[in-house]
C-alpha cells in the first residue's frame, strides 16, 4: 500500500486522521460555564450559611412563646387542658409540634375536637370542643359502671360521684355486649337514642322519659317518668308505634296505678295488661216475685 496513489491513497489518510480526532476528542476535558458559576457561587454560600442562620432564628427571644389562648367552652378546667397541651411559655415557638398537641387533647375523654395553630412570632391559638352528654349508660354486670353517652352514640367518658345525673338511663347491657364482637351494644344504643329523640319532638307526647330498657328478645322499653308505666316497643317501626300510643295512654289517665305494663310489639296493636284484672260488675239483683 506505500505506492498507493491517487483515491486510495486519500481514504486511507481520511481515516487515519478520523482515528486520531477521535482519540483526542475523547480526552478533552468537557468546557465550563464560566457564567453559570457567578449564580451558583452564592447560593452554595446561602446554603452553607443557612443552617447557623436558621439556629439563631430558632433560638431567638423574639420567637419564645408568650401568649397561649384557649377557646373552649364545657366542663373540662382550663389548666387540666393546658397540661394536656403540652406547651409552655418561653419555648420557641418553632418547636410546637402543633399535631402532637392536639392529639394529646383528644385524648381526654370530654374532648370532640381540638385544633392548635402557632401564630407568630409569639402566639399559640387552640380551640376546644366537647362532647355533650344525652344520656347515661348503665354497664350492669360484674364490673358494673355508668358512662355518658353523646347524641352520636359515642361513650365517651364515665360518670363521676360528683358528676350531673339528671339524664335518660340507658339500662339493660353488660359489657360483654359493648366488647364483644356481637352488635347488640352498640345497635341498642343507637336504637334507644333515636327514640330518645323521637319522643323528644312528640308535642303533646309521653314527656319527659326515666330510663330504656334494651332487651335482646323484647327490644326497647320505654318507662316514662309520668306516668312511670313501663311500654314495650320492640326495635323497629318506632314511629307508628308511638303515634298509636299517643291515642291509647289518655284513655288511661288517672288510673296508672292499675296498669301494669303497655306492649306495642304488635303491628296495630296496643295491649294494656293490668296489675289486678277488673272486677266483673255484679248481677242485677231478681226481681221480687210479686
Amino acid at each position: 500500500m506505500a505506492g498507493a496513489r491517487g483515491a486510495a491513497r486519500r481514504q486511507l489518510v481520511g481515516r487515519s486522521l478520523h482515528r486520531r480526532n477521535r482519540v483526542r476528542r475523547a480526552w478533552k476535558l468537557p468546557r465550563v460555564p464560566w457564567r453559570a458559576l457567578w449564580v451558583l457561587a452564592p447560593l452554595v454560600g446561602i446554603g452553607l450559611a443557612a443552617r447557623p442562620v436558621w439556629q439563631t432564628v430558632r433560638t431567638h427571644p423574639y420567637f419564645s412563646v408568650r401568649d397561649i389562648v384557649i377557646h373552649h367552652r364545657g366542663r373540662l378546667p382550663a389548666a387540666d387542658l393546658r397540661t394536656a397541651l403540652g406547651i409552655s411559655t418561653g419555648e420557641s415557638i418553632w418547636d410546637v409540634d402543633a399535631e402532637a398537641a392536639e392529639a394529646r387533647l383528644r385524648a381526654r375523654p370530654w374532648v370532640r375536637s381540638a385544633s392548635v395553630r402557632r401564630e407568630l412570632p409569639d402566639r399559640v391559638v387552640v380551640r376546644v370542643r366537647e362532647y355533650r352528654p344525652t344520656a347515661i349508660l348503665v354497664v350492669g354486670d360484674a364490673d358494673p359502671g355508668l358512662y355518658y353517652v353523646a347524641s352520636n352514640g359515642r361513650i365517651f367518658a364515665s360518670v363521676g360521684d360528683t358528676d350531673g345525673r339528671d339524664l335518660p338511663y340507658i339500662t339493660g347491657l353488660v359489657r360483654a355486649d359493648l366488647d364483644g364482637h356481637e352488635a347488640l351494644g352498640p345497635r341498642a344504643v343507637h336504637r334507644a337514642l333515636g327514640l330518645l329523640r323521637l319522643v323528644g319532638r312528640e308535642p303533646g307526647g309521653i314527656g319527659p322519659v326515666s330510663e330504656v330498657h334494651a332487651d335482646r328478645e323484647r327490644g326497647l322499653t320505654l318507662l316514662p317518668v309520668r306516668p312511670a308505666i313501663p311500654i314495650v316497643l320492640g326495635w323497629g317501626a318506632l314511629p307508628k308505634k308511638l303515634d298509636r300510643l299517643a291515642r291509647v295512654l289518655p284513655l288511661w289517665a288517672g288510673r296508672a296505678a292499675d296498669v301494669r305494663e303497655v306492649s306495642c310489639t304488635f303491628d296495630d296493636q296496643v295491649i294494656v295488661r293490668l296489675r289486678e284484672p277488673i272486677p266483673e260488675p255484679a248481677p242485677a239483683a231478681k226481681a221480687r216475685k210479686t
